[in-house]
């Protein structure tokens, strides 16, 4: 994408989130859903800790990989966020540079909803919708490209493939 492409496209897709109360909403969105994937999946490992579910080891386990394996692909890689590269106004105010490829943000949440897919479908199913939420607020707040968000779900997807599917 050129610059004024980019630049015109995020103008165009930000445009109904400029309003202040829009803003605020997109910025809490982008927080409580983490937050709230977050404590969930705190709560579950703490109930399968607690009853002496023995799936508990892979239920961390899985998502640490990811967690670490974005981390590491991220640091690496070091790309520059939207707002470094081109002149836009972010919805999410961040003040972090580079580090945007993948976003660790969505892949963490995915493969959290993974893991609570694979423990109970129904829980499984909140955090996809958090997870598709975090999503949309990182590209329209302005802080990761599509690519970026593609990237993360793809890693987590993987993780979650070799982690919840073909392991026994």
């Amino acid at each position: 994408m050129k610059d004024m492409d980019y630049e015109s496209w995020y103008e165009r897709i930000s445009e109904p989130f400029r309003s202040d109360n829009a803003m605020r909403l997109v910025n809490v969105a982008d927080k409580a859903m983490v937050i709230v994937v977050a404590a969930v999946y705190i709560a579950v490992l703490a109930w399968l800790f607690f009853t002496g579910d023995g799936r508990l080891p892979r239920a961390v386990l899985v998502p640490m990989f990811t967690f670490a394996l974005v981390s590491v692909i991220r640091e690496r890689i070091d790309a520059p966020r939207p707002y470094e590269l081109y002149a836009i106004d972010p919805i999410i105010f961040k003040d972090t540079r580079g580090k945007s490829f993948p976003s660790r943000h969505l892949a963490s949440a995915v493969i959290i909803a993974c893991a609570l897919a694979w423990l109970n479908p129904v829980l499984g199913v909140l955090g996809f919708i958090c997870s598709v939420i975090v999503a949309f607020t990182r590209i329209v707040g302005g802080v990761h490209f599509p690519r970026d968000i593609a990237a993360s779900i793809g890693i987590a997807l993987a993780c979650d493939l070799v982690g919840f599917v073909i392991i026994p």
